[in-house]
């Protein structure tokens, strides 16, 4: 290997080389990386929990309803936080809208469509 003099050509072209650029290092991929699972993961998940939110906010008596267990029923009556499902004839549960998964169409008239 040949030795490197303050007079040698190749030192200056070693010394003009660029400096690396800011766009090349990993901050900026980590940037990236984030910004593709915001919009195509995170984003959609809150916009599908925000609607089905929504949804619950507006139970109200009639509606069919699967709670998060699985079980399906109809809403008997609605106090506050805490919603009155039919689950069978005369079988009635008390349950926190908050553990209700969601709106389902009528199992009776599948032509109805879920609210």
């Amino acid at each position: 290997m040949p030795m490197l003099s303050s007079s040698s050509p190749l030192l200056g072209i070693i010394a003009e080389a660029a400096p690396p650029s800011f766009l090349s290092g990993p901050l900026p991929m980590l940037v990236l990386m984030f910004a593709v699972m915001y919009f195509l993961i995170l984003r959609p998940a809150s916009k599908q929990e925000k609607a089905r939110r929504e949804r619950l906010a507006g139970i109200k008596k009639g509606d069919h309803v699967r709670l998060t267990g699985g079980i399906l029923g109809k809403v008997a009556s609605v106090e506050g936080d805490i919603a009155v499902v039919e689950i069978a004839a005369g079988t009635k549960v008390r349950v926190l809208k908050a553990e209700l998964g969601d709106t389902i169409q009528d199992p009776a008239n599948p032509a109805a469509k879920a609210s």
